[in-house]
């Protein structure tokens, strides 16, 4: 039997005397993140009116008259919300001075797990939950530079009424089918030609190499190089290449196709040399033994493959596939560098993120608007994917039956 710690019986009393300051933690930290989920965008312009004791009706209680002031509690919260990080600090420390009271609990095998994900935890809470809580929030507002407003769904019908919009989700559909069904495939095919005894080591390392070193550059650059190379000028790379077999010079980037080429060419040099190390890491897990089994029953390189890898590389595909799903639907660097800015030719490389960065970022007072688009790009970004791990069986559904 496996031994348990036990705590002995002073130690549980002294932790219960302790115990307040856990409540205290909680407490202040409640208070901290109330703080900042109430304020939201509103948190710069408040510290200013606040330090400048101006009026503050616009994010808390009445606007007050001439002579009045505000009561004891609401100027207890006015503080709280004008130094909310302090509150949360505060917490820290003192749950800190509680687990130094109580270093036993360390040892107990029942709270000792809690204590190794409570990083993950506040992680996953500040840098996702509260981002997203308050994207939510924001979708439902009207953000200026006076305050915010509640205007329910009209961000929503806004969005969807504008012809903008389903552009964006056109060319970010397009580029994510394309890309995938070109780096799903064609990296496998290369990793397993590889990973075959009958390709020498040296070619396969140098290939590799070459291959993988496209990753390694940075997106800004390659897009500053692939706008140049698909340039309009008859001495681009790209038109030189037309002029070898005798036709004529053309715009690329200002063609629907043509451009989405260069974009979906760009994806392939950056991104075949990742999928392959992925697809290699996967070929690497696969047992010798199971290619002896193969050749002893006379399966040729065809059969191996479609009988042997394939299937064994299923999870090692799915993870591609997801990611690549993603990427896809999440692209914006490339589109902007190749076209040099966000507003290409008859928004031929405006993608969703793109649509939101351009009302979020190069428009004044739509920020609101900005979170709907990215909520939405969210929400249709997890249907896509539950949708392809049903279909490819890594999620089932359904309840299995008993023999």
């Amino acid at each position: 039997m496996q031994a348990k710690i036990q705590v002995p019986g002073s130690d549980r009393n002294k932790w219960k005397k302790t115990a307040y300051l856990l409540v205290i933690a909680a407490v202040l930290l409640a208070l901290g993140l109330a703080a900042m989920f109430t304020l939201g965008t509103a948190s710069t312009r408040f510290d200013t009116a606040y330090d400048n004791g101006t009026d503050l009706s616009g994010y808390y209680f009445q606007k007050l008259e001439e002579g009045q002031s505000y009561t004891l509690l609401q100027k207890a919260w006015l503080g709280i919300a004008r130094h909310r990080i302090m509150p949360i600090l505060a917490s820290i420390l003192v749950f800190v001075v509680f687990v130094a009271l109580n270093r036993e609990l360390l040892y107990s095998q029942k709270i000792a797990p809690y204590v190794f994900v409570l990083p993950f935890l506040l992680t996953f809470a500040i840098f996702f939950v509260y981002p997203l809580a308050s994207t939510i929030m924001m979708s439902f507002q009207e953000i200026t530079g006076a305050g915010t407003k509640w205007i329910g769904l009209k961000n929503y019908q806004n969005m969807f009424g504008n012809k903008n919009f389903w552009i964006a989700v056109k060319n970010s559909m397009r580029y994510m089918i394309i890309t995938c069904a070109i780096l799903i495939p064609m990296p496998l095919v290369l990793a397993y030609l590889l990973n075959s005894k009958k390709t020498p080591e040296k070619v396969s390392n140098f290939f590799k190499t070459v291959s993988y070193m496209p990753v390694l550059c940075s997106v800004v650059v390659a897009g500053i190089i692939f706008r140049m190379m698909f340039s309009e000028l008859n001495g681009s790379m790209m038109n030189s290449i037309r002029g070898v077999f005798g036709l004529k010079p053309i715009a690329w980037l200002k063609g629907e196709w043509t451009s989405m080429f260069a974009m979906v060419l760009l994806c392939m040099w950056r991104w075949t040399g990742m999928n392959i190390l992925y697809y290699m890491a996967g070929l690497k897990s696969i047992p010798n033994e199971l290619y002896e089994a193969a050749d002893i029953d006379g399966a040729d390189e065809f059969k191996k493959f479609w009988h042997v890898i394939l299937p064994l590389l299923k999870p090692t595909a799915i993870y591609v596939l997801t990611i690549s799903i993603y990427a896809g639907l999440a692209m914006f660097t490339e589109s902007y560098m190749v076209f040099g800015n966000n507003n290409s030719p008859k928004n031929y490389g405006l993608t969703i993120v793109g649509y939101l960065y351009r009302y979020g970022f190069e428009k004044v007072d739509k920020f609101g608007f900005a979170s709907a688009v990215g909520l939405v790009l969210l929400v249709g970004a997890m249907i896509i994917t539950i949708v392809q791990l049903i279909v490819t069986g890594t999620i089932k559904l359904g309840k299995k039956k008993e023999a």
